[in-house]
């Protein structure tokens, strides 16, 4: 009839794929559980497992930046369980535990991923493993997963180089060759970003304040606008570039 409303398909008329799609263009954490949460409701036998587990990560982000992480936690429970992108699984449920203060069961969520991940992903969830064993006081632990990352690591190889510097430095012990070590990092792709933070925090603990103030400046300024679910991910990080800052810039 002319000048009448189109009328708009329920959400069930899409294929779980369709409701994929439009879950990862969602502008907001709400408009993305609800159509996660419309392709999960299809019968098991519509689901291809890797559509389930995309899905599922779509909800689990929702859930991060609704600050649901009880429910962030099932829901990496539940992708893991099926299967494809174990690993990965493993670290979103490390990574709300940690944001939920659990510490220790987030290290056994990230010890998981590292076991389940293939040979190419292994150095990640090992240096991830590392980061959280050294938040949590065991540098025996950190020191011991990044040799063993280190050991396979490729392209990351300067940064889990320079992690296990910084966790070495922070714990009051000698490091050798820790110049070639900061200057391969610092003209590694990893120089970006979190290897910012780890030059910042090696030269604060080195007393090197002008030098660390310019590494942490650049690590906040890029993250000073990142998602819910990255800020998730570096919020210690974040926290102890800041404290390192303000003691730098109170002199």
């Amino acid at each position: 009839m002319s000048g009448s409303k189109s009328v708009q398909p329920p959400p069930h008329a899409a294929f779980p794929e369709e409701h994929l799609r439009r879950a990862l263009q969602a502008t907001g954490p709400r408009a993305r559980l609800r159509e996660a949460e419309a392709g999960l409701a299809f019968e098991p036998e519509e689901l291809a497992p890797d559509t389930q587990v995309l899905l599922l990560r779509q909800a689990y982000l929702a859930h991060v930046e609704l600050h649901q992480l009880r429910r962030a936690v099932e829901i990496a429970d539940a992708m893991a369980a099926i299967g494809p992108l174990k690993d990965f699984a493993y670290t979103d449920k490390a990574r709300a535990l940690h944001a939920l203060g659990e510490l220790r069961p987030a290290i056994d969520a990230q010890r998981l991923a590292a076991r389940n991940a293939p040979a190419n992903r292994r150095s990640f969830h090992l240096w991830s493993l590392a980061t959280l064993q050294h938040f949590a006081g065991d540098v025996d632990g950190a020191e011991a997963s990044l040799l063993r990352g280190l050991r396979i690591a490729k392209r990351d190889r300067p940064l889990l180089e320079a992690h296990l510097a910084y966790v070495q430095l922070d714990a009051g012990r000698a490091v050798e060759d820790l110049q070639a070590i900061r200057d391969e990092l610092a003209a590694s792709p990893n120089g970006e970003g979190y290897g910012q933070y780890l030059l910042g925090m090696i030269a604060w603990t080195l007393g090197d304040r002008p030098r660390a103030a310019v590494h942490l400046r650049a690590f906040l300024r890029r993250n000073a606008s990142v998602d819910e679910a990255k800020r998730l991910t570096i919020r210690e990080e974040l926290r102890r570039a800041r404290v390192a800052l303000a003691s730098i810039e109170s002199d």
